[in-house]
């Protein structure tokens, strides 16, 4: 039953937008729709830095496309900078982008963006 579920999870999953690393194109990382748990989910950044990975609300997604897909590229050349420097990466939960406020909040496996004031 577990499987069936896991198999029916993955059938409804849409990939929006996949990002690749400018000094290295094959390290990716796909903006996956997640339309039960109502995410997109990031999915690459733990195979190629073995960090979480990034949940976006639908809500917020939806209307920003463009914002965010620039704040993932720019948080992901942060991430290849350091690894490429032997450099350990931490997320800050609280910084700035494009004159807005965000946050990264913990969750179970992954850090939800949540766009502050």
């Amino acid at each position: 039953m577990q499987d069936q579920l896991a198999n029916q999870e993955k059938t409804q999953e849409r990939v929006l937008a996949t990002i690749s690393n400018k000094k290295d194109p094959t390290q990716l990382v796909e903006i996956v729709h997640l339309p039960r748990k109502q995410l997109f989910l990031t999915r690459g950044i733990y195979h190629n830095f073995h960090i979480k990975e990034i949940a976006i609300p639908q809500g917020h997604m939806l209307g920003e496309i463009q914002e965010v897909t620039r704040l993932l590229s720019y948080l992901l050349e942060r991430i290849a900078t350091a690894a490429d420097y032997n450099l350990p990466f931490q997320y800050d939960h609280d910084f700035e982008f494009g004159n807005r406020k965000y946050s990264l909040e913990q969750k179970e496996d992954y850090l939800l963006l949540i766009e502050g004031s």
